[in-house]
């Protein structure tokens, strides 16, 4: 069996937080399967950063010890930047607006090969694959 590369989005973050089935059962049946699990530092600061804003310290501790040590943490690297900057140029002429965070993820799926999970149906106008785990 293929061993498949997922790149998780803030909003499927707090989606397994808040125990939503469909992804509760993507999420299981992923790793069941071994495939790669991956967390960036822009989901992971996402993620916190709410978590800390609503004082949702109980959340914030099984955030970081039940999701966090799990994941393949995933950092970016210098080319993503460069290569987030072309799709943001890109998309501008298209007259569409991403914010940085989602064109670094796109970027960094691109290269990665993986499949971005995200319920943000606006990332289909990126050359990416990408599912949908609430669905």
């Amino acid at each position: 069996m293929e061993i498949l590369k997922y790149l998780l989005d803030s909003n499927v973050v707090g989606d397994a937080m808040r125990r939503h089935p469909n992804v509760i059962r993507r999420y299981t049946d992923a790793l069941d399967a071994d495939h790669e699990l991956m967390l960036c530092p822009a989901v992971h600061y996402e993620v916190l950063r709410g978590l800390v804003k609503s004082g949702a310290t109980t959340q914030a501790q099984k955030y970081q010890s039940e999701f966090v040590t799990i994941m393949q943490w995933t950092p970016f690297k210098s080319s993503d930047w460069d290569d987030a900057a072309q799709l943001w140029a890109q998309t501008r002429k298209q007259g569409r607006q991403f914010s940085d965070v989602d064109l670094l993820l796109a970027a960094l799926s691109i290269r990665l090969d993986a499949v971005l999970v995200t319920a943000d149906d606006d990332f289909s106008a990126l050359p990416l694959q990408r599912e949908n785990w609430r669905d």
